[in-house]
């Protein structure tokens, strides 16, 4: 009796567990790798970075030469495949140390590049108010430009832009596209 009540247990779990509905895997961009079962499970960036306690203490203001970030600077902008996408942990704009590297390269391109202007898009995935992912996806943008700084790119090649949740890289309402929506992309002129 015993065996038949256990029986008929695993049979009803095994039965809901076919009969749940399945989250597909969202289309990813065609150069980015699928996440690993670990990152779907976290909530850190692609990359699988932890950021540094207190490094998102800035604010607006606080970044050199900052300028009011409205819209898309005016010009023709493109893509360059030499500049690496930066990510994002949730809701930070801190430049984990994974990405710093990231960043090292592609400031050293620009470097060998000075002709060219960078533009730095910042972007958030699709949780939080359009009015804070439009501010997260700025702080975002500041941060890199004022890495590049730091690292002896000049100011006045760097414009940075905001578009916070509206321009996903992902489409998809879990962790595995949310995870590629929140970076900064580089474009060029010049």
């Amino acid at each position: 009796m015993r065996k038949i009540q256990l029986l008929t247990v695993l049979l009803t779990a095994l039965f809901l567990s076919a009969c749940s509905p399945r989250v597909a895997s969202p289309p990813l961009l065609e150069e980015l790798e699928p996440p690993t079962e670990d990152e779907l499970t976290s909530d850190l960036g692609p990359r699988d970075f932890i950021d540094s306690p207190g490094e998102d203490t800035l604010t607006f203001g606080e970044f050199e030469g900052d300028e009011p970030v409205e819209s898309r600077p005016t010009g023709e902008w493109r893509s360059e495949p030499a500049l690496e996408t930066v990510y994002f942990a949730y809701n930070k704009y801190a430049i984990a140390e994974r990405e710093r590297r990231t960043l090292l390269e592609n400031a050293e391109f620009l470097k060998r590049n000075p002709g060219l202007s960078v533009l730095v898009e910042g972007h958030c995935d699709e949780r939080g108010t359009e009015q804070f992912n439009q501010a997260l996806g700025e702080n975002r943008a500041l941060a890199i430009r004022e890495y590049l700084i730091q690292l002896g790119i000049r100011s006045s090649r760097i414009k940075v832009v905001t578009y916070g949740e509206l321009v996903p890289a992902v489409e998809g309402h879990n962790e595995a596209s949310w995870r590629y929506n929140r970076r900064a992309e580089f474009k060029v002129a010049g």
